[in-house]
């Protein structure tokens, strides 16, 4: 047979009570002080492309685990037709799809600590269009900023995409980027060269100069092709805008993925309410109970009887 247990006195309730406490506290401060997992962001400087476009991938803005106090080594990119890339240290990836149709691109990051986190993105391979003219037409079809949302004062360069849309080779081309920022001040980044000749239908990726992401606001960012050989008839497709948010700059994060000062003050806060229930119960209910003092026994009531008559 099992001890029968009476009802609880109000003590043993209060260091039961504690105890729940103790447990409550003591998981917030383990929940606390584990790492979440990296947070995959994806990008695609052209959610569009048409068949053999040369589309660039970006994983950059992706954040470490605990909110970028980690490190992310490592990227591994699905394109969604089969092909991928194995992990690799860079955040970037191209690709050029082969055949039209609905793709769904994936990229999954790991950081030091073993963690993973993924996300994709849909991507719409069209057809290619036929020529605009005998002549090349070169078109600049996506652009992207790398790192995709700066910081005031990161370095920027940006990503264009450019498709000759004509019907001969372009042998040269230029590509100029201009700043207009937030300010009102407009910037001229600086002028690129094609890196070689693009035949019709073809695309190539082309970097611009590096340059400092100042203000913080809302960037429109200009692109235009110029000095085209040789020259092209149709002009009106040359120019491109997009609108790059520099965002304010913050405190870099611990050394070696350490956490910060709002996290350890919440993990201790979190263990010593847990440490101060768990001693309150204990003494509560491992104290043994104190004994009641012992009462002298009621008086008797007198006797008021009358004496017996003796002899009788």
């Amino acid at each position: 047979m099992g001890r029968a247990w009476g009802p609880l006195s109000l003590r043993q309730r209060a260091g039961v009570a504690l105890a729940v406490w103790a447990i409550a506290f003591g998981l917030l401060a383990v929940a606390s002080a584990l790492p979440t997992g990296p947070r995959a962001v994806l990008t695609v400087d052209d959610p569009s492309p048409v068949v053999d476009q040369v589309v660039r991938f970006d994983a950059s803005s992706s954040v470490a685990h605990d909110e970028g106090r980690g490190r992310i080594v490592a990227y591994r990119f699905a394109f969604g037709d089969g092909q991928g890339t194995p992990e690799q240290s860079s955040a970037m990836a191209t690709h050029a799809y082969v055949a039209e149709g609905e793709m769904r691109a994936t990229v999954t990051v790991r950081d030091a600590r073993g963690l993973e986190g993924t996300t994709s993105l849909a991507v719409h391979v069209q057809r290619a269009p036929g020529p605009t003219g005998p002549a090349p037409d070169l078109v600049p079809v996506a652009a992207v900023s790398i790192p995709l949302q700066p910081e005031e004062r990161d370095i920027v360069t940006v990503s264009v995409t450019i498709l000759n849309q004509g019907g001969s080779e372009a042998e040269e081309a230029t590509v100029d980027l201009f700043d207009d920022r937030p300010t009102g001040v407009t910037i001229h980044v600086g002028q690129v060269e094609l890196a070689g000749p693009l035949a019709p239908g073809d695309s190539a990726v082309v970097l611009s100069e590096s340059f400092v992401a100042m203000a913080v606001g809302d960037h429109r960012i200009r692109i235009r092709i110029g000095n085209v050989t040789p020259e092209e008839t149709f002009t009106e497709d040359n120019d491109l805008t997009f609108t790059m948010t520099v965002t304010p700059a913050t405190s870099p994060p611990p050394p070696n993925g350490g956490f910060d000062l709002a996290t350890a003050a919440l993990v201790t806060g979190f263990a010593a309410a847990a440490v101060a229930a768990l001693a309150g119960s204990a003494l509560l209910l491992l104290r043994p109970p104190q004994s009641r003092p012992l009462e002298p026994p009621p008086a008797e009531p007198p006797d008021r009887s009358p004496p017996p008559l003796w002899p009788p």
